[in-house]
């Protein structure tokens, strides 16, 4: 039964039935054929909703929509602009970077990739880049906006996994820059065999002019990261807080979010919300079921016995990740797969934090992997080009950020050096 669960789920979700139903719809129909009382359903779809940790969530999201409706990625562009313009495809390399300057400031890809889009991808445009070109560095270099604190998905993991989120926002600090710089290089790189345009060189006045136009903005992500890292406040207290203050930045100090931009975010952020919960809620009942059939246990016994190197099941266990996450959208690969592959990585001696970053990085690549890429779609659209068409481009990205995975994977001290400072 076990397996004619998973099945149907598979099979519901290729008949489009939303990830969320077709959880539920499949762990139901085990429960009621091995005659479980309902009132599992019931205590389960409900159990986590009552998690405090969980409320932080909704306010990250309505935070990155504040700061999306006030239009702080202009002035975040400003800031990049000025510094690396002059660079081999400038206007390529000031996508990638600003993308890394937003993941702190919104922590979600798809802002990211719309906010910073928006703006750069016409303008790459104009300069003579492809369309393929522009919307593929869009779509990859948005992916870091979940890996660099700060990061409602990052909370979803730590609870997940029973993790210490400040643990985690130390952890995807030097993954999320290592992917943004090989992003950065590999532009450089097709920017100069393809002879895209350098940009000016900026002088120090617009430099300067740039960051005092963007503080207030840049310095979000340091106060929230402090609070949480230094006990100030619980992740939870710290999101409405970033939730305040990225309000009034925007309302009443740069006087860029407008009345009807904060209802915008207000729906947005209870429509994230809602999408996100009833995820939650209905894969809740999937990995009960799971977990009391001892699913995950059996699994790494089957492996384990096997008499594999550890190095070629953390291989397996990636390649996995990869292919899921182009396969399906991430929330649900989380609720997936944690229960599975968390209690093999610990059986194989990987640190939990360290599997939970390598986890996360994984599946952010499948953001903008065909077919279901999210933000491959934004930046599709913005683009005016079809998917297709973007291929050819997007393969050097995919395969450069493998690259780093597989990296993250084999030298953990690059996920948990930072995270050990703070023990220490």
């Amino acid at each position: 039964m076990i397996w004619a669960m998973i099945f149907a789920f598979f099979a519901l979700v290729a008949l489009g039935m939303p990830v969320a139903f077709a959880m539920g719809a499949s762990a139901l129909m085990y429960i009621l054929v091995e005659g479980i009382t309902l009132e599992i359903v019931a205590q389960r779809f409900l159990s986590n909703t009552q998690s405090f940790a969980f409320l932080a969530v909704p306010f990250f999201i309505l935070m990155g929509n504040l700061m999306v409706e006030g239009q702080i990625a202009q002035r975040i562009i400003n800031v990049v602009h000025a510094s690396v313009r002059q660079l081999p495809g400038g206007l390529g390399c000031v996508s990638v970077v600003t993308s890394m300057g937003m993941a702190g400031v919104s922590g979600s890809s798809v802002a990211d990739a719309s906010s910073v889009g928006s703006v750069l991808i016409p303008e790459m445009k104009r300069k003579g880049y492809s369309s393929s070109f522009s919307a593929a560095i869009n779509a990859s270099s948005s992916v870091v906006g979940i890996i660099i604190p700060p990061s409602s998905t990052m909370i979803i993991i730590a609870w997940l996994a029973d993790l210490s989120v400040a643990s985690m926002f130390l952890a995807g600090i030097i993954p999320g820059i290592l992917i943004g710089l090989s992003y950065l290089a590999l532009t450089i790189v097709i920017s100069i065999r393809r002879g895209y345009p350098r940009g000016e060189r900026p002088s120090l006045g617009e430099f300067v002019k740039g960051v005092r136009g963007a503080f207030w903005a840049l310095l979000l992500p340091i106060m929230l990261i402090y609070a949480i890292v230094a006990g100030v406040a619980t992740p939870t207290e710290s999101a409405a807080l970033a939730a305040v203050y990225a309000f009034v930045v925007a309302f009443m100090v740069y006087r860029t979010l407008s009345f009807r931009g904060a209802v915008r975010a207000l729906k947005e952020a209870a429509y994230g919300t809602t999408i996100i919960m009833l995820i939650v809620c209905t894969s809740t009942i999937f990995s009960y079921v799971l977990i009391a059939e001892r699913v995950p246990q059996l699994l790494s016994d089957a492996l384990l016995g096997m008499g594999l190197a550890d190095w070629s099941i953390k291989l397996a266990l990636v390649l996995v990740l990869l292919v899921a996450g182009a396969v399906m959208d991430l929330v649900p690969n989380l609720f997936i797969f944690i229960p599975i592959f968390f209690p093999i990585a610990t059986d194989i001696g990987m640190d939990p934090l360290h599997f939970g970053i390598v986890m996360l990085c994984a599946l952010a690549l499948g953001l903008f992997t065909p077919p279901i890429g999210t933000t491959l779609f934004i930046s599709c659209h913005l683009a005016k080009i079809s998917m297709e068409e973007t291929i050819r481009d997007l393969i050097p990205y995919f395969l450069v950020g493998a690259a780093v995975v597989f990296l993250l994977t084999f030298v953990p001290g690059l996920t948990l050096w930072i995270p050990g400072l703070l023990d220490g």
